[in-house]
């Protein structure tokens, strides 16, 4: 095969590659994944506010940009409930798409294009079911900078000042960047060390390294003085979520991709039947988390991003040099392709039952009035159940019916903990919003 054949069927791959993240993320966004856990009590003070809400201020910069569109529609004066919640949800989980898009245009004709491919894969697959996780962002942004700063070209003042506005958004973006941070800083100070950019470019760089660094005693500030101190332990439960088989072999399949280029022939057989294993396995319905494991999953998943975010931080380095990173073995860009695919089978699986539960819930919620027991709908039967949040079944009646004396469902009556308002001391007014209650 000439090279340039060779150049066009690479590109053609990469092409394929982030049509096809386009794709899956249009779907999720449509299927008003923005819902999910806690996204409907965010969008209800949103709602009521017209205003930015902030429930973690380690958070703070994370969840001013996922909720600015909406902020902006809001005082705009739009008040079309089903297009806000779309844009909500759209928001949640296009924004960081679109900055992992942005990382891969940047490794765009480079090798380590497809590592951070599979960084996405493992990421948004593994966790991104709970879009409003601030870590969706967070992760996004890592990976943004992380592609700007170990990227082979050289780095304009436009990627410069790119992966400065990234370290802006890492400010207080969440915990993990006590460990991130300085994974940024490493690799932005390998780049000035081996790089050979300007020096306007590399004053540039020297900021945003800086701003890593305030990013990472910004988390460890937090980490040491928790604002929920409950969800800062859930988060480091870490072992609970070890026995998520997505996750395990998700990982596993990157170990074995990154050893098919390996110099030693035995390394790359081994590979490749790990690889191969591993696909088999992502597909079989008993390894797929429920929904809410991707919520416990978050801080494995955060040091995985680590882990695989270190060979691309000493990319640069001479003792470093693994294989995969400066020539991947030529059937790398298919192995990778089939892995997003098997990973996309569980998530589309989800999405259409997710879909299916919205659609039930509208129909509970429209069909009734007054205080109904969640106990006396459907919602609690079958496999659809496992998408409701204990919590926030009012929450979502108020947000799926569309007039005020359509019906609010309760919370299981077993459950006796946070709440956003109580339904039985009366029903917050969104009147405003549903079209049959102007």
């Amino acid at each position: 095969m000439t090279s340039e054949k060779a150049a066009d069927r690479h590109d053609v791959a990469q092409c394929a590659a982030m049509l096809m993240i386009v794709a899956v993320a249009l779907i999720d966004a449509a299927s008003l994944r923005g819902l999910y856990g806690d996204g409907s009590n965010f969008l209800y003070h949103l709602l009521r506010t017209k205003d930015f809400v902030h429930a973690n201020p380690s958070r703070l910069c994370t969840e001013w940009l996922t909720q600015f569109p909406v902020v902006l529609a809001l005082r705009a004066g739009v008040v079309d409930l089903p297009a806000l919640v779309l844009l909500h949800s759209a928001a949640l989980v296009l924004i960081p798409v679109a900055l992992w898009m942005l990382a891969l245009v940047r490794l765009y004709r480079d090798p380590a294009f497809w590592l951070v491919f599979l960084l996405f894969c493992i990421v948004y697959f593994n966790v991104g079911f709970f879009a409003i996780g601030e870590y969706n962002l967070a992760y996004a942004l890592v990976a943004l900078a992380l592609a700007i700063l170990t990227g082979r070209a050289r780095i304009g003042s436009s990627w410069a000042i790119v992966a400065l506005l990234a370290g802006l958004g890492l400010l207080a973006a969440y915990e993990a960047m006590l460990y991130l941070g300085p994974l940024l800083c490493l690799a932005g100070i390998v780049r000035l060390w081996k790089g050979g950019e300007p020096p306007a470019t590399r004053a540039v760089l020297l900021v945003a390294i800086l701003i890593y660094a305030a990013g990472a005693g910004v988390a460890l500030h937090f980490v040491l003085n928790p604002g929920h101190p409950e969800q800062l332990a859930a988060a480091m439960a870490f072992f609970a979520a070890m026995h998520n088989r997505l996750l395990a072999l998700s990982v596993a399949f990157a170990i074995g991709w990154i050893a098919l280029a390996a110099p030693v022939d035995w390394v790359r057989r081994g590979g490749f039947v790990v690889a191969i294993a591993c696909l088999v396995g992502l597909v079989l319905p008993g390894s797929w988390p429920w929904p809410h494991q991707h919520y416990e999953a978050r801080t494995l998943v955060g040091l995985t991003l680590f882990g695989f975010g270190g060979l691309l931080a000493l990319r640069f380095v001479g003792t470093a040099r693994w294989p995969s990173l400066v020539r991947p073995h030529r059937r790398a860009p298919i192995a990778a392709l089939l892995f997003f695919a098997a990973l996309a089978v569980s998530n589309l699986v989800y999405t259409l039952d997710y879909r299916a539960h919205l659609a039930l819930f509208r129909d509970e919620v429209r069909s009734r009035s007054g205080l109904v027991p969640v106990e006396d709908t459907r919602l609690l039967e079958g496999r659809l159940a496992r998408y409701g949040w204990i919590w926030t079944y009012p929450l979502m009646s108020l947000l799926l019916r569309e007039s005020p004396d359509q019906a609010i469902i309760l919370d299981p009556r077993t459950y006796h903990g946070y709440q956003s308002f109580d339904p039985a001391a009366g029903i917050p007014d969104l009147r405003a919003y549903y079209p049959r209650g102007r």
